[in-house]
C-alpha cells in the first residue's frame, strides 16, 4: 500500500487488518515515518495516553479505553542479546498485549516468536509504501 500523510488513518487500518500477530515490528530508514504511523495505529487501537518515541526510555507503556496495555519499544540502541534479556522483553512478547517495536533487527536475529513486519519504504517526500510480512516461528 502506498500512502501519504493524508492517508495515514487508512494506512493504520490496513496494518491492523493485515497483521496476523499482536507483535508489530516496524522497519524503515531513519525519517521514514515509523513513529508517526505507530501513533496512528495506537489511535486506532484506542490508546488514551500520549504516544511518543521510546528512543531513550526504550519501552513505553500505554493504556487503551478498555484498560488493556500496549507496549511500544525502540531497540535502536541495543547491541547485545543480553540487553534484551535484561530488559525482560521476552516477557512482553509472552503476554497477550500488543507489542509494537521499532528497530527490531536484534530481536529477530536472536529470538524465535510470531510477529508481523511492517516495512515502510520511502517513495518520495510525501509518499511511503507499506509492506507487511507475517512470520510464524
Amino acid at each position: 500500500m502506498i500512502y501519504s500523510k493524508n492517508d495515514i488513518e487508512k494506512a493504520s487500518k490496513f496494518i491492523i487488518e493485515s497483521c496476523n500477530s499482536n507483535h508489530l515490528l516496524f522497519k524503515g530508514m531513519v525519517g521514514a515515518g515509523k513513529t508517526t504511523l505507530i501513533k496512528e495505529v495506537c489511535k486506532e487501537l484506542k490508546v488514551t495516553d500520549n504516544v511518543s518515541s521510546p528512543t531513550f526510555s526504550i519501552i513505553n507503556e500505554y493504556k487503551t479505553l478498555e484498560g488493556n496495555n500496549i507496549y511500544h519499544m525502540d531497540l535502536f540502541r541495543l547491541e547485545k542479546k543480553k540487553e534484551i534479556k535484561e530488559l525482560g522483553i521476552e516477557e512482553y512478547l509472552d503476554s497477550d498485549s500488543f507489542v509494537i517495536i521499532e528497530w527490531p533487527e536484534i530481536l529477530i536475529t536472536n529470538f524465535k516468536f510470531n510477529y508481523s513486519i511492517v516495512e515502510i519504504i520511502y517513495v518520495s517526500e510525501h509518499k511511503r509504501k507499506i509492506t507487511i510480512s507475517n512470520i510464524t516461528s
